[in-house]
């Protein structure tokens, strides 16, 4: 492995701010099985932009709340300590990369589009898989960030390794570690784990690429994988019809098996046509964690 490269990206992740203190304190909170509503609120009531921002996100079509949510402490009853905490970090990791591109050639509003695609796809096929969406859609959203890290690290040789990939770059993983030695997935992982997030939202980065070298808790890189190409697919949606085979392979197959699921092209057909209609439902969520 190239030194230089490894001992710039590392110095880059290092140099990135940690989250706040009321972001730690949102996790701590939520993880302690004796915490109450009002300990949460304690938390998050003096940051007034976050309030607001939970609240916004909380009244959108996105969760399905059935009336109007006027107050924090209803967000928090409704919308329930896991489902905050997500909205927290999602919200905490796009404004760490909020000026990643000032002034640079990267298109971050169509990372950040993809990255969005892939989040709601994911919660889509975890719904389908009948196993809680919540850390499914923030596994999606944030599943690219390593890639952020490079960029920031390497300007110059991202943007090759980006026009080598071709427009969607599904393939980038692959030239990623031809040109580099290091992939977007492993400095995702380090990254997330500088930050002390969620053992699943690390494991869901770390090996969205490396499925078969996930020890434990494979659903999470399997859903993120899988929505990941969903995600690209939508990309192309006004080109000709396109059928990955990737998506039915032996190795998806049998890991997906394994937690008692069995896909095949009718399922996928259904998870795009789902996408494809909640990305125009969705969409001010994104503007809403862009703002």
């Amino acid at each position: 492995m190239n030194s230089s490269i490894l001992s710039t990206i590392t110095a880059k992740i290092d140099s990135l701010p940690t989250l706040s203190t009321i972001v730690n304190r949102v996790m701590e909170v939520t993880a302690d099985p004796e915490s109450s509503v009002n300990d949460l609120m304690e938390v998050i009531t003096p940051d007034a932009s976050l309030t607001t921002t939970i609240l916004k996100m909380a009244n959108s079509a996105f969760f399905g709340v059935s009336r109007t949510v006027s107050s924090l402490q209803q967000a928090v009853s409704i919308l329930g300590f896991n489902e905050i905490q997500n909205l927290i970090l999602a919200k905490s990791v796009f404004n760490s990369f909020k000026d990643t591109n000032a002034g640079g050639q990267f298109d971050i509003r169509r990372f950040w589009e993809h990255s969005f695609l892939c989040g709601l796809a994911s919660k889509i096929i975890a719904i389908d898989a009948r196993v809680a969406g919540d850390d499914f859609f923030v596994a999606g959203l944030i599943h690219d960030i390593g890639k952020l890290v490079i960029y920031m690290a390497l300007p110059v040789e991202f943007m090759k390794i980006m026009e080598i990939a071709g427009a969607h770059n599904p393939g980038m993983f692959q030239i990623e570690k031809s040109n580099l030695e290091l992939t977007h997935d492993e400095l995702g992982m380090r990254l997330l784990k500088r930050w002390m997030f969620p053992e699943n939202l690390v494991i869901a980065v770390g090996f969205h690429h490396r499925l078969e070298e996930a020890k434990e808790q494979h659903l999470y890189p399997i859903v993120v994988h899988m929505a990941d190409i969903l995600a690209h697919l939508e990309s192309f949606a006004n080109d000709a019809e396109i059928f990955p085979e990737e998506l039915l392979g032996t190795e998806i197959r049998n890991l997906w098996q394994a937690h008692g699921q069995n896909w095949d092209e009718s399922d996928i057909k259904e998870f795009q046509h789902e996408l494809a209609k909640r990305k125009e439902e969705e969409a001010v969520i994104l503007n809403m964690l862009l703002s």
